[in-house]
């Protein structure tokens, strides 16, 4: 059956108007007074990708491509955001292309609109539409690599439907496994190349319920009691496992707007880390907003 895409118009801001705020930025001497010079070197990454923001029938998609993207072994990271805000507020209050700069990643970066609460409905229910329609509304040369999904709380209700694509390699849930265990249980049976990274903080009852299922099933997750203070001191087995269940010390906003978790997760996944990119810059210190 043809699929029906949404139709959609395209603006190229160059990475600049969105960026603005992060691009003036000033650092501070060891003085403490203001270097205007000084550009942040995670505000200059930004920068230097390729921003555009698409306005389609299922509401705004943003799409950040970085400096030496190419498309051999690439990865597609399409992120949704929980409730109580939208994605253009996301994308800016959450400074998501200045996290995708510090995880580095030869990816194309995906953010569509999403519920902003309860009875808000879903916008895309289906994940290869909405890929469909960022490559072919950028013309940028498809990734060849894998397909994650990446939500934050709320996010679990369109992530759901998108467990259907059949070329969905990753889910990572970030504190957004409420109640509906059972999708991503049937999911992570679906194929052995699935993987699960579940992240719990207010989802805690949750997470450790499905890990338990999970176990009784003859897959034992990995289990992490929090994020170490720095990713070279990940336990064994976390890069290979098939399920992760993460701990997390940080609050429920803070996993996605501190600079630290996002990345750190990216970073997990099985794609180049670009070598230009600023991932040697100290996770947390991103640009003011």
């Amino acid at each position: 059956m043809q699929r029906r895409f949404a139709q959609v118009a395209s603006v190229s801001f160059g990475a600049a108007v969105v960026m603005i705020a992060t691009i003036v930025a000033t650092r501070a001497t060891a003085g403490g007074a203001p270097d205007a010079g000084a550009v942040h070197p995670v505000a200059a990454a930004v920068a230097a990708g390729r921003y555009e923001r698409l306005t389609t029938d299922h509401g705004p998609v943003h799409v950040w491509i970085p400096a030496g993207y190419h498309a051999d072994g690439a990865a597609t990271v399409v992120y949704v955001h929980g409730y109580y805000t939208d994605v253009d507020q996301a994308w800016a209050g959450h400074q998501l292309p200045e996290q995708f700069a510090v995880a580095g990643l030869n990816a194309v970066f995906i953010a569509c609109e999403a519920p902003d609460g309860l009875r808000d409905p879903v916008r895309w229910r289906s994940l290869g539409d909405l890929v469909h329609t960022a490559i072919a509304a950028t013309g940028v040369t498809p990734p060849m690599g894998p397909l994650v999904a990446m939500g934050h709380s709320g996010a679990f209700r369109t992530l759901i439907p998108w467990l259907e694509e059949p070329r969905l390699d990753h889910v990572v849930l970030v504190d957004a496994l409420y109640v509906e265990l059972e999708p991503f249980r049937a999911w992570v049976h679906a194929s052995p190349h699935h993987r699960l990274i579940d992240v719990g903080e207010d989802t805690l009852r949750w997470t450790d319920e499905l890990a338990r299922a999970l176990t009784a099933d003859g897959v034992a997750p990995v289990y992490v009691e929090r994020f170490p203070p720095d990713e070279r001191q990940w336990p064994d087995g976390v890069r290979e496992a098939r399920v992760l269940e993460l701990r997390a010390q940080y609050t429920h906003m803070d996993l996605v707007q501190g600079g630290v978790v996002l990345p750190m997760l990216l970073r997990l996944l099985p794609v180049e880390i670009l070598a230009d990119a600023p991932w040697s810059h100290p996770l947390g210190d991103l640009p003011p907003l």
